[in-house]
């Protein structure tokens, strides 16, 4: 599927009711956290133990966005002068794993500049990406979801 990313100005808002309502409905019912019934042989992959019927497991993209979410916490939390608020060794493997998992999908959407003299950058607004299917993916983790737990924290 295709997407037209546009800005929607409530993901990078202060900590405020609208915006963590927003954050939080971004998450399936359960967080992310699914049961995988190991009903066909898996590849061998780190953490799969192939011997029991079934295992726990995380939907990276939601890993992902709790990520991205910590660092929007840490960064208004900093702002507001409560630097505690969240921690830094969650913060430290938040900032490493969206690099890796950014790298690892590596979208090559050509976003044109704008003409000189505003060609120093890009938005990043407006330009076609090639998507997996958002909503797919949720709905397949809150039919397989470990636990019933809401919100992205």
């Amino acid at each position: 599927m295709s997407a037209i990313l546009k800005f929607q100005t409530l993901f990078g808002a202060p900590l405020n009711n609208e915006s963590e309502y927003a954050w939080n409905k971004l998450m399936p019912v359960g967080r992310g956290f699914v049961i995988v019934k190991n009903e066909t042989v898996l590849p061998e992959q780190p953490g799969l133990n192939q011997s029991i019927s079934e295992q726990k497991a995380m939907v990276a993209v939601f890993h992902q966005l709790h990520c991205l979410y910590m660092a929007r916490e840490g960064f208004y939390s900093a702002v507001e002068g409560n630097v505690n608020k969240v921690s830094s060794a969650h913060l430290t493997h938040c900032f490493d794993y969206l690099r890796q998992t950014i790298m690892c999908f590596g979208d090559t959407t050509l976003e044109w500049l704008p003409a000189p003299p505003n060609d120093i950058g890009s938005t990043g607004w407006g330009f076609e990406h090639t998507c997996r299917d958002y909503g797919a993916i949720a709905e397949w983790a809150e039919q397989n979801r470990l636990k019933t737990t809401f919100g992205i924290h």
